[in-house]
């Protein structure tokens, strides 16, 4: 995923379209550094975190539970950030 942006004729910077694909390519990474990564990206743009993308039933799953706790555990890890994550949590079946 890339942060990468185009400007407008005013120069005011643009996002590019989003790619479902390359995020979820992204998400379901084996590299926890990548997804991290992501997830980050995700919020940023849509101020929440997918859920959605991991088969979630019965349980959660783990490279989400990881990934939860290696933002939790990242001192950069916005107030913003923290909030989504508990409302992420909420969503998930216990």
């Amino acid at each position: 995923m890339s942060k990468h942006r185009r400007t407008t004729d005013d120069d005011t910077p643009k996002r590019e379209k989003f790619d479902y694909e390359t995020m979820k390519a992204a998400a379901l990474h084996g590299d926890p550094a990548i997804r991290k990564q992501a997830f980050i990206e995700y919020f940023e743009r849509f101020e929440e975190f997918p859920s959605y993308l991991f088969d979630n039933e019965p349980r959660a799953d783990e490279r989400l539970l990881q990934t939860i706790q290696d933002l939790l555990k990242d001192e950069e890890t916005t107030k913003a950030m923290h909030k989504g994550i508990e409302e992420l949590i909420r969503r998930l079946p216990s």
